[in-house]
């Protein structure tokens, strides 16, 4: 027995399907995508198994027209920004209000469909799909009276010529000998029976049922837009969906993989107007539609059961990374309750007179708690808060409390070490006090013992990070592992060390950690760097360059001019500003044999070593959908 999106059955509905299958002596085959939408019920039993028992992953994708869509939606799967460079490049992506956004939708939906496109339009709220709806069939009517109608199971009504989706399996009501209708076919509406039910055409085949009443009232819908979820399951030729910015990756990735020959999204990046929401900070501080989607992709809402949650707790990467955060947040509470409520509002009138609004300024409680610190290991914070005030002028700075708190000398040169290089260590007042002292302490060790697990398991597995990992020393890969982990580096940042980080002694290892790495790198990876600073200068400041240089380096070793494509694929036209190298990357992917895009970018060395003609004639472009504009680069498969 096969049973097919098991990821979207509940875990009990799940467990009763399979024993009552094996109970009669059968067999099961679970075929799922963990990453698309799951049951609303407790689930995450596909992540169990595979963890447990192992699983066959399908590396193929056939939807697609052009493979180089196929290989971005793997890398959206997995949460990758890099995902973005090709939708970005490919101008997949469409900006304005709500209103306009929905405008926008139609519009190319129709436009798609006026050329004999199978277009589908995506929402993410039933509200949003209900106004969709409405208006394509107010578009189809034209202001004309529909005749006879019927009531369809979403509350809408249906008429000849709608186009309607069917929700739930029917084996009962066949198209073909091995075919019936089907949870996600769409349908044209031909007639209507006189006991309610639909005569009706598959959008795709063409083959013609009727659909009984009952059937109709409780699982047809109209079908010119649907939710996301909805969706799933459904391929159409080309894919219009709305974002609001509150998607989880799951509904998106879903979304953005409905369509074989192009999928647009749609966000909404300004406010609509209501004069209440004006001062919401997403009003104030409007975000890019990139910052929209970068926030989706980060926003991982598999489900996960007991057991994987029991399991990925017990990482020592993930409990270095709480144990940080908790020794920091603990040292810092011990030396104000050692301060006492007078000493902190002391400090906090010296703070005041010394530098003007200085106590207003957004990094004053930071540096409040470094100064504490400092005074828990006997200096005087009113005298290292003056030194470092007088150093230079402030007046110039957005931030007068964040430029002090860097210019403060380190608490380790009053304190000593603590369990990480970067950490400080517990200032000879706390660690002699008898109740913070010995906390504090055990604090320190469980830090340090997480530190030493997450080192020993550094071999298990290359890093991501790593451009050539076998040319990375184990003791910098070590050293890494465990600053990413401390620091809450974002796995699927493709930096090293991570964003730049703030504080004076974390900052210095930071770029420490940098500069061991740089001398590691081999020539080759330099030579990538060089022709990329000259061909497209841009893509040097993303965070995909280390994985681009890598990618480069394979394809020279499978016998391609890697030198030759970036050059064609940056002469093609302008980079888009945000995520360039990994457009840069998707354009090099389209001139690929078509062999290339469904490999992952590690194995491109194993292609055939043969130089693959990067050209292509127009004639043998297949159609561009008529929503789709033209090209910014080059010929697109």
């Amino acid at each position: 027995m096969i049973i097919d999106e098991a990821g979207m059955a509940d875990t009990l509905t799940l467990d009763t399907a399979v024993r009552f299958i094996i109970g009669r002596g059968g067999s099961v085959r679970l075929v799922g995508d963990d990453q698309q939408l799951a049951a609303i019920g407790a689930g995450g039993v596909l992540r169990d198994i595979q963890a447990s028992y192992g699983a066959v992953r399908l590396t193929e994708l056939h939807r697609f027209a052009d493979p180089a869509e196929a290989a971005a939606t793997l890398a959206l799967r997995d949460g990758r920004p890099e995902a973005l460079g090709f939708y970005l490049d490919r101008r997949r992506v469409h900006v304005g209000d709500p209103t306009t956004t929905l405008d926008s939708v139609f519009n190319a939906w129709q436009a798609d469909r006026s050329h004999g496109l199978d277009a589908i339009m995506l929402a993410p709220t039933r509200e949003l799909v209900s106004r969709l709806n409405q208006r394509a069939q107010d578009h189809r009517l034209a202001g004309t009276t529909p005749g006879r109608e019927v009531e369809l199971a979403d509350g809408n009504r249906a008429s000849v010529g709608d186009l309607v989706i069917t929700r739930r399996n029917h084996r009962r009501v066949r198209i073909g000998a091995t075919d019936w209708v089907k949870n996600g076919d769409r349908w044209t509406v031909l007639n209507l029976t006189k006991t309610g039910g639909l005569r009706v055409r598959h959008a795709l085949n063409g083959r013609i049922v009727t659909l009984p009443a009952d059937y109709v009232q409780t699982s047809v819908e109209l079908g010119y837009a649907t939710t996301v979820h909805t969706a799933q399951g459904v391929t159409a030729d080309t894919m219009h969906g709305v974002v609001t910015g509150e998607e989880p990756r799951q509904q998106l990735y879903t979304m953005i993989t409905r369509g074989r020959s192009a999928n647009h999204v749609y966000v909404a990046v300004v406010g609509d107007g209501d004069p209440h929401t004006v001062i919401q900070p997403d009003n104030v501080h409007l975000r890019t539609a990139t910052d929209l989607l970068e926030q989706i992709l980060a926003r991982d809402a598999s489900p996960q059961s007991a057991t994987t949650l029991q399991r990925e707790q017990q990482d020592p990467a993930v409990r270095l990374r709480a144990a940080t955060a908790r020794y920091l947040d603990a040292l810092h509470v011990a030396a104000e309750h050692l301060a006492g409520p007078q000493g902190v509002a002391g400090l906090d009138r010296s703070a005041g007179r010394l530098v003007k609004g200085l106590t207003e300024e957004p990094a004053w409680p930071t540096l409040r708690g470094q100064l504490l610190l400092l005074a828990a290991a006997g200096a005087d914070p009113v005298t290292e808060l003056f030194s470092a005030a007088a150093t230079r002028d402030l007046t110039s700075a957005d931030d007068q409390a964040a430029v002090i708190g860097w210019r403060l000398q380190d608490v380790n040169e009053v304190a000593g070490g603590g369990p990480l290089p970067w950490l400080p260590g517990i200032p000879h007042r706390l660690a002699a006090d008898p109740n913070w002292g010995p906390y504090l302490n055990a604090r320190s060790q469980l830090v340090a013992e997480l530190a030493g697990q997450v080192r020993r398991n550094a071999a298990a597995e290359a890093p991501a990070w790593a451009a050539r990992p076998h040319t990375v020393p184990a003791e910098l890969i070590a050293d890494m592992r465990v600053w990413r982990a401390a620091t809450q580096v974002d796995p699927s940042d493709l930096r090293p060390t991570g964003p730049p980080q703030l504080g004076h002694a974390a900052r210095a290892w930071q770029q420490q950690l940098d500069k061991r790495l740089a001398a590691a790198d081999t020539r080759t990876e330099w030579r990538w760097r060089q022709l990329l600073a000259a061909e497209a200068p841009n893509t040097t400041t993303d965070s995909f360059l280390p994985e681009l240089t890598e990618r480069l380096s394979n394809l020279t070793r499978a016998g391609f001019d890697a030198t030759l494509l970036v050059r064609s694929a940056a002469a093609a036209g302008p980079l888009p500003d945000d995520h360039p190298a990994a457009a840069l990357w998707w354009r090099i992917l389209d001139q690929l044999p078509p062999l290339a895009p469904n490999q992952a970018p590690a194995t491109l060395g194993a292609l055939p070593a043969t130089r693959h003609t990067i050209t292509k004639s127009i004639e043998q472009q297949p159609p561009r959908p008529p929503s789709a504009p033209p090209s910014p680069f080059g010929f697109s498969r």
